[in-house]
């Protein structure tokens, strides 16, 4: 890995503490069909795109619905929570975001399963937007993640090949996408990703510093 020339961080669960949302944005809208999204069922959805996460969710329980009635209800939601408040800060996501930036020997980019217009508001009111000249989201793609596209296009605005970039990520579908991509990847697990499958990543961290501390060395 001493040829490492991309740093590419997910958004959710790396960078802000935003899982919780993004689970109370499923459960409001299924509430409307007497279901309720427990904390545990979301775990087995949790880090995949919000289009994937629709369809699954309209099969598994049987909706009968048509797909995104969800995913839009959620959106709505999302929008106007993150354009309330800003997200709570992930450890060290903001030690590690300056250390990578600052660093002449990388270029970093950000690549989220999330809407782009979801990701900029987020990113804005963090005051983290101006740390990422790339930017890839779930809109850009014709299969976000668990599918490597995203992670490919990330790379190719980077201008680099994909075993010169690592990526970090929370999730296992987020580490599937980098992994299918030829991209390294660090995985971090969260509370709501803990008992996922990490077993592809090139390490598993605590956090972001661990990152950081792996660099200098």
């Amino acid at each position: 890995m001493n040829n490492i020339r991309g740093i590419i961080f997910d958004l959710d669960g790396i960078l802000f503490d935003s899982e919780y949302y993004q689970w109370q944005g499923w459960v409001e809208p299924l509430r409307e069909y007497g279901i309720e999204l427990t904390k545990e069922m979301y775990f087995s959805y949790a880090g995949k795109s919000g289009k994937q996460i629709d369809q699954e969710l309209i099969k598994d329980f049987n909706l009968g619905i048509e797909n995104s009635t969800l995913w839009n209800k959620k959106k709505v939601l999302i929008e106007k929570w993150f354009n309330e408040k800003a997200m709570p800060i992930m450890p060290y996501a903001k030690e590690a975001v300056e250390y990578f930036s600052s660093n002449p020997n990388f270029k970093i980019a950000l690549c989220s399963g999330g809407d782009k217009e979801e990701v900029v508001t987020k990113l804005e009111k963090n005051d983290f937007l101006k740390y990422f000249p790339v930017i890839t989201a779930g809109d850009d793609v014709e299969k976000s993640k668990p599918w490597p596209d995203i992670y490919l296009l990330a790379v190719e605005k980077l201008g680099l090949d994909p075993s010169q970039c690592l990526a970090f990520e929370d999730t296992q579908y987020g580490l599937q996408a980098a992994k299918d991509a030829g991209v390294y990847c660090f995985a971090i697990p969260n509370e709501y990703s803990l008992n996922q499958d990490f077993s592809r990543a090139d390490k598993v961290l605590s956090s972001l510093k661990e990152a950081i501390d792996f660099f200098k060395k």
